[in-house]
């Protein structure tokens, strides 16, 4: 977890679904003010009719889009051969959804996607974001089931992700390109030390077009980012525009199916905003074919609202669940009660650690015990832990270093604080695993992802799946949690702006765990609120691996409560963050379970001001939690909620706390010796008691 923002809001965790080659008539009109809906007003649509993906030889379309759409010049491209109307062959029409047989029109409320095609090359043309561009092959397999965030296209053993970008939140300062595309785009891609750490080779490092301004003896490139940064891309390679390539090779590739990445970035020279992001994997280096992409884009003014396209899916039991397992599953997902847990600490996972006996094993669960027996009694009343959450990651060093220290899955603590099935009386586990080295620490320029792709932690991963077999309770099992931001080492933009890794990865070990007899796993896809990078192609969507390896959605909104006016009117409640997350997800997603794998409402850092000094606004915030979860008519989104997690963890820098969020702590069971105890926290106390002891007569 990294608190950067102290406004992060509801998780959007949205899943997939193919779109195209469907025949169904068009579908209802929508909620007109959700760009996302999936069923989208259809009442602009020309006389055409739904079809498969054929491609459309209708003339009037053709020379519609060619010549009226736009000015009649806009879509001229000699270079591609796109001379006039009379050379274009055929094309696809998407609307909302579908493709058409015709277009004639383009509506304010339609999403439009046209694919011209000629003798040798299809021009792609995103009506709605505003953007053109054409691709050097003319069979080529559309994806825009998120296309709202970034569509993707298949042709000639390649895969280009494109996305229209003008989320830059520093359109106010000067610099504010200059800071956007540093901080949320390419910190790694022109950090040397990166690629050597992940054994890559930038292939035209002496031909970026662009100068690198290393990290100085202060610490920082510029006197405020402590990593290489860029002034200005390259303003040569076409007239008018900044321009960003990498060519990258992943060595000693193994099992990855795309060895090589070609990465474009290009916008207008004075645009602070709009941009394009072109992800180009292929089998072998095609930097040509990415820089003939890039001398193609050009910008249109957009029409119409892209849109994202989605069944509202049923969650689906693994089918290699044993009866515990799914008997659990069946329980948490339709019980009109809460799940309530608390993370303090993580278990010790590496060796000499992992027994009773052995290293610091006996005082960590010494302390864990006394946090949650103090928790469970003093502050929460009686009420015991339903649901027990800790940590493990993969531990330190690449995967072939004979002097690594892994993590291991530590089945003996998880016995003795968890052990629950449901039925049991003891609390259920919640397992966050990450696949990162050391904490996330990305400054490290550190990602095992690479090596996971070359089949490198296939083993140790066996052993994973063989220890969590071991423990024969149901387990949900959050993996990766807050992928979609720039401080997690299995992020987007620490590896090679492509999410597809992260998905890759992620079926890979679901894979492992089948394939080792794991049966008692229920998989927990957990999105932070806000995604940072602020793009489309880091949003959560693309790093949804699936509907058949993940059975439970993860939240993750914080309010951090670090204000330093008055507190109790600026903090954001339970309901707005939770309300807001159901309203994103209702359209998909209305049938499934979530928990809230972490939160918290913190009570003000001493890092920006008095420590402790929003205490009241904490306990305002628990009062009005409890009202919503305790409701005699729930509100939808609090009936979805099943389970939630605090997070009785602070953040630090130094020894300064930037953001107060424990809630509980003694120095009797401090193992981090920070000699902290909370007794100022009385009112939030008292709001979990009698939130918790109202809970119990409704039945709640």
């Amino acid at each position: 977890m990294k608190k950067i923002l102290a406004t992060i809001m509801g998780v959007c965790m949205l899943g997939m679904c193919c779109i195209t080659g469907c025949n169904e008539t068009p579908p209802p009109n929508p909620d007109e003010n959700n760009p996302n809906n999936n069923n989208p007003n259809q009442n602009v649509t020309t006389e055409g009719q739904p079809v498969g993906n054929e491609i459309q030889k209708d003339r009037d379309s053709l020379d519609f889009v060619f010549n009226s759409l736009y000015k009649p010049t806009t879509f001229v491209d000699a270079t591609s051969g796109f001379n006039s109307a009379e050379d274009v062959k055929g094309g696809r029409f998407f609307i909302n959804g579908k493709y058409y047989d015709k277009l004639s029109s383009v509506g304010s409320r339609q999403d439009v996607k046209v694919e011209l095609y000629n003798d040798s090359n299809a021009m792609m043309i995103n009506v709605a974001a505003g953007m053109a561009f054409t691709l050097p092959s003319t069979e080529v397999e559309a994806d825009y089931t998120i296309a709202n965030y970034r569509t993707q296209y298949k042709f000639d053993n390649s895969v280009l992700t494109f996305s229209a970008e003008e989320q830059n939140p520093y359109t106010a300062l000067a610099d504010g390109w200059y800071v956007y595309i540093n901080e949320w785009a390419i910190r790694h891609l022109v950090n040397m030390k990166y690629y050597e750490n992940q054994n890559l080779t930038l292939l035209n490092e002496d031909s970026l077009g662009f100068d690198i301004t290393p990290v100085g003896a202060n610490g920082t490139s510029d006197g405020t980012r402590a990593y290489p940064t860029v002034k200005q891309g390259d303003l040569t390679f076409r007239p008018g525009f900044e321009v960003y390539r990498f060519d990258i090779e992943i060595n000693d590739p193994g099992e990855t199916e795309y060895p090589f990445y070609n990465i474009g970035i290009i916008h207008e020279k004075d645009a602070i905003k709009k941009a394009a992001f072109f992800v180009l994997k292929s089998k072998e280096n095609k930097a040509a074919v990415r820089d003939e992409i890039l001398k193609s884009w050009r910008v249109l003014t957009a029409k119409g609202k892209p849109r994202n396209y989605f069944e509202n899916k049923d969650p689906v039991p693994d089918p290699h669940w044993n009866a515990e397992t799914k008997a659990f599953f069946e329980q948490f997902s339709t019980q009109k009660t809460k799940s309530w847990g608390v993370f303090s600490y993580s278990m010790p996972g590496d060796v000499g650690n992992l027994h009773p006996g052995e290293g610091s094993y006996d005082s960590y669960l010494k302390a864990s015990l006394g946090i949650q027996n103090y928790i469970e009694n003093e502050i929460w009343g009686g009420k015991k832990y339903d649901v027990y959450m800790t940590y493990t990651h993969l531990g330190t060093g690449a995967a072939d270093n004979p002097n690594r220290t892994p993590h291991y899955y530590p089945v003996d603590m998880s016995r003795a604080l968890a052990g629950g099935n449901g039925f049991n009386g003891k609390p259920a586990l919640e397992f966050t695993y990450q696949y990162t080295t050391n904490n996330n620490l990305v400054d490290q320029e550190i990602s095992p992802m690479f090596d996971i792709m070359r089949g490198k932690f296939d083993d140790y991963f066996k052993r994973l799946a063989e220890d969590i077999k071991k423990y024969e309770q149901p387990i949900m099992f959050r993996l990766n949690n807050e992928m979609n931001t720039d401080w997690t080492s299995y992020s987007g933009i620490m590896n090679l702006l492509d999410p597809d890794i992260f998905t890759s990865t992620w079926r890979r070990l679901y894979n492992i765990f089948i394939e080792n007899g794991v049966d008692n796993v229920i998989w927990v896809w957990n999105p932070i609120a806000e995604s940072a990078p602020y793009s489309g192609w880091g949003e959560d969507l693309c790093y949804f691996p699936g509907f058949d390896c993940v059975q439970l959605l993860g939240g993750t909104s914080y309010e951090f409560n670090n204000y330093t006016g008055d507190a109790m009117t600026q903090y954001t409640s339970f309901k707005e963050h939770y309300s807001r997350l159901y309203d994103k997800n209702k359209n998909y997603f209305s049938k499934w379970s979530m928990i809230i794998g972490e939160f918290a409402c913190g009570s003000g850092g001493n890092a920006t001001g008095e420590l402790g000094r929003n205490r009241a606004a904490q306990a305002e915030y628990v009062k009005g939690m409890f009202e919503e979860l305790n409701a005699e008519d729930p509100a939808p989104y609090a009936q979805q909620i099943k389970g939630l997690i605090w997070f009785n963890c602070n953040d630090y820098s130094g020894s300064q706390i930037t953001n107060r969020l424990r809630f509980a702590m003694t120095p009797e069971f401090d193992i981090f010796n920070r000699k902290e105890k909370y007794d100022d926290l009385t009112d939030t106390w008292a709001a979990f008691k009698e939130g918790f002891a109202n809970a119990a007569k409704l039945g709640a």
